[in-house]
């Protein structure tokens, strides 16, 4: 019984509570740096290599760029950019891409990626005129939502920490679980919360810059946000053990246990 009970109250939530935190680094350094793991992890990736726009009455496409990257890709704090890269399939009569980046933007603390601007900034040959209402309407509330889900996201890995510090206490008293626990049910709330307002922008977002009229085409970036959601199911799991430490009982034997009765 010893056993099962500090094994609840120790090792379970201190392993979930650091998946908490390890799963939410992750999604925040995604696309921070071109090389390693960064590099790979992206929210979105918007490929512009196929572009066509309109500026002043005039048809502009990527070829008359010459410094027009292939396609972007956007993180939590930051954009990248670089080369389609096109190769034959070995196993498909098909042909497959690959995707290399050359550059990153600065971080910022407050970041939120609008390709219009974005493209506008690079072409410098003024305003595209030919981009869909849906694109404009998408934009409208992704600024605050961007801004809303990268507090949360940083939230959640303080929260994980403090939980630690919680826990420790939890080897003596149920006082420390209950600190535990609250700090893991503002964790849950700010993981849940922040990757459930990831999951519809980027999505949405996707969909949105997947365009016949602008001629690019957007993928959801499926592994970054499934690590959010692998940090938001710990942090309820996490809660769950906590929870369940309060109602088991601390590590700490009471000195009520240790009396020796002596026959008089």
């Amino acid at each position: 019984m010893a056993a099962g009970r500090n094994c609840f109250i120790i090792t379970f939530p201190f392993l979930f509570t650091v998946a908490i935190f390890v799963l939410s680094v992750f999604v925040l350094i995604s696309s921070t740096f071109k090389d390693s793991v960064p590099g790979k992890l992206f929210l979105l990736r918007l490929d512009i290599s196929q572009l066509s726009v309109t500026i002043d009455g005039n048809t502009v496409t990527k070829d008359d760029v010459s410094t027009l990257p292939d396609f972007y890709q956007v993180g939590l704090w930051t954009y990248c950019q670089g080369s389609r890269i096109e190769y034959d399939s070995t196993s498909e009569s098909t042909t497959g891409y690959s995707y290399s980046i050359t550059n990153c933007s600065n971080s910022h603390g407050l970041f939120y990626f609008n390709p219009i601007t974005v493209l506008e900034d690079a072409i410098g040959m003024g305003k595209i005129e030919n981009y869909p209402s849906s694109i404009d309407t998408a934009l409208k509330s992704i600024k605050i939502l961007s801004y809303a889900m990268a507090i949360l996201f940083c939230l959640s890995a303080i929260f994980a920490i403090f939980q630690v510090g919680a826990g420790l206490f939890s080897f003596h008293s149920r006082g420390g679980s209950l600190c535990a626990l609250i700090f893991a049910m503002i964790n849950s709330v700010c993981a849940v919360a922040g990757i459930a307002i990831a999951t519809a922008v980027f999505y949405g977002e996707s969909k949105a810059l997947t365009n016949d009229t602008l001629n690019t085409s957007a993928e959801f970036g499926k592994v970054a946000i499934g690590l959010g959601w692998g940090a938001a199911a710990a942090a309820l799991l996490a809660s769950t053990c906590w929870l369940f430490s309060i109602f088991v009982g601390s590590t700490h034997s009471s000195d009520s246990e240790k009396v020796v009765y002596t026959a008089e």
